[in-house]
């Protein structure tokens, strides 16, 4: 699928973005959720990165992994998610 990049207000934990796109009179509805992995309680990379892989593993399994964001200042990483087509 092509992707095309858009701007969002800022979202709260657990939000969920509903977006209507339409494509040769074909209107489809698409579902995306931002979530925040709190990164700064892990000491090394490599226990970074394994937190981050199990929390995309455990993840609703009715959502796809999109975008692993930039950290924040406070240690947050963002995880966006897409739900799959029912």
């Amino acid at each position: 699928m092509s992707q095309i990049c858009i701007q969002i207000p800022p979202l709260q934990v657990k939000q969920t973005i509903g977006l209507e796109v339409n494509v040769n009179g074909r209107k489809r509805l698409m579902n995306y959720r931002v979530e925040s992995l709190d990164w700064s309680m892990e000491q090394t990379a490599e226990r970074r990165i394994e937190r981050l892989r199990r929390f995309i593993r455990g993840y609703d399994e009715t959502w796809e992994l999109v975008q692993i964001g930039q950290p924040s200042e406070q240690g947050l990483i963002p995880v966006m998610f897409r739900q799959r087509p029912a």
